[in-house]
C-alpha cells in the first residue's frame, strides 16, 4: 500500500513532492539531497534558538525539506488531522503506532521538558529520543528533523551520542521497542554505552551525513487509517498505556 494520505499519488507523486516523483528510490535520493543542502542552515538556526520549543521543531523541518515538500514545517494535525499513521499493519502486535495527530504537540512538549533536566537527560537519552519519535510530527522527514533537534538538546546538556559506533538496524529496533514500551527503557539501554562528553558543533554536518538509516521509521511500511475506525480507536485506548515515568502525561490515548 502506497503511503498516500493526500489521495493524489497518481497525479502529484509521493506526498505532493516538488518534482512529482513516484519512484521510491528517486524520492529518497531527492529528499535526502534537500536535507544535505540544508543541514548547516538548520543547525545554525537551532544554535541560536532559545529556548527550543514546538515551533522550533516545525521550523527545522521547514528549513530541511521546503525545497522538496511544499508542506514542510506543517505537522500531521494541520495536514491530515483525521488520520492515524503507523508502521506495519493494524493486525500486527509488533507494529509501531505513532501519536494521535491532536496530541503531537503535547508529546513533543513533554520530550522537551524531559530534556530540560540535564542530569536526568544524560542518564536517560533514549526516553527523550523515543518520545520525539513517537510524536512523529510530520508525514516524512521525522528521523532527520528529530535527530538535529536531539543533538542540540544533548549539546545544551553537555553530552553527545557517538553515532559512529551505533548500528542502523540495532538502533531502529531499539527505537521501535522504545516507542511501544517506554517503561522498559529499550533505547536507554542501547544508547547509554555511546554517551560521550560534549563535542564541537563544527563536526556535526559531517557526522550527520554519515549516519545511515535516519529515515528508517519514515519510509518503509508506513500505513494509515481513519481515526474513526473502531479498531484504531481500540488500539489508542491500550497502546502505551504506561507513561514514561510517574511525572509524565497520564496516557497516550488522547
Amino acid at each position: 500500500m502506497t503511503f498516500d494520505p493526500f489521495g493524489d499519488f497518481e497525479t502529484a507523486g509521493y506526498l505532493q513532492n516538488s518534482l512529482q516523483l513516484k519512484d521510491p528510490t528517486e524520492v529518497k535520493e531527492s529528499e535526502h539531497l534537500s536535507f544535505e543542502l540544508s543541514i548547516e542552515d538548520a543547525l545554525a538556526y537551532l544554535a541560536k534558538k532559545k529556548p527550543i520549543d514546538y515551533k522550533t521543531v516545525l521550523k527545522v523541518h521547514e528549513i530541511l525539506f521546503s525545497g522538496f515538500y511544499h508542506w514542510a514545517g506543517k505537522d500531521r494535525n494541520e495536514l491530515v488531522p483525521h488520520l492515524a499513521v503507523f508502521k506495519g499493519s493494524l493486525d500486527d502486535p509488533h507494529s509501531t503506532i505513532f501519536e494521535r495527530p491532536d496530541s503531537i504537540k503535547m508529546s513533543i512538549d513533554y520530550a522537551l521538558k524531559l530534556a530540560a533536566d540535564k542530569k536526568r537527560f544524560r542518564a536517560h537519552p533514549g526516553g527523550v529520543m523515543g518520545q520525539l519519535a513517537f510524536a512523529h510530527p510530520f508525514l516524512d522527514g521525522n528521523g532527520r528533523t528529530i535527530l538535529l533537534v536531539f543533538m542540540e538538546l544533548c549539546y545544551r546538556a553537555e553530552f553527545a551520542i557517538d553515532w559512529s559506533r551505533t548500528s542502523k538496524d540495532d538502533y531502529l529496533r531499539a527505537l521501535s521497542d522504545e516507542i511501544r514500551e517506554p517503561r522498559e527503557r529499550h533505547l536507554d539501554n542501547y544508547l547509554n554505552p555511546f554517551v560521550v562528553d560534549i563535542s564541537s558543533r563544527d563536526e556535526w554536518p559531517e557526522t550527520i551525513g554519515g549516519i545511515r538509516g535516519l529515515d528508517g521509521l519514515d519510509k518503509e511500511d508506513i500505513t494509515y487509517e481513519n481515526l474513526d475506525n473502531p479498531q484504531v480507536q481500540q488500539i489508542y485506548k491500550t497502546y502505551r498505556t504506561q507513561p514514561l515515568d510517574a511525572h509524565g502525561p497520564p496516557e497516550s490515548d488522547g
